[in-house]
């Protein structure tokens, strides 16, 4: 598998703090393994405000140019921050459909709590 870029690391972190905000509850959970990713990929603090500032968009579009495995690292981070509030929300599974649909990521999402 390919690095990942700051870029392509900064489009990831937005979209999965779209899935955090997506069920309008933020747990504590979700808060923890977002910083446990943050700090594997090495992003330090004043990162936060360039994914805040990241459009989701912007964030789908470079996910698509993701290699095959990139691709499937990033829907395997996707499912575990649905489950890891052990709460699997429609509006958390809808953003990873249309990830993996815009994205051409082949794994659906297969989770149980």
């Amino acid at each position: 598998m390919n690095l990942f870029n700051y870029q392509q690391k900064v489009a990831m972190m937005r979209i999965l703090l779209d899935i955090i905000q997506a069920d309008g509850r933020i747990d504590a959970r979700e808060i923890f393994y977002f910083n446990q990713l943050k700090d594997m990929f090495e992003m330090y603090d004043n990162s936060r405000n360039d994914v805040d500032e990241k459009n989701s968009l912007m964030a789908l579009a470079q996910i698509k140019m993701f290699d095959k495995e990139q691709k499937e690292f990033f829907a395997e981070l996707m499912a575990n921050m649905i489950v890891v509030d052990e709460d699997i929300d429609a509006n958390e599974v809808m953003i990873y459909d249309i990830v993996r649909e815009f994205a051409g990521i082949k794994k659906e999402f297969d989770r149980t709590v």
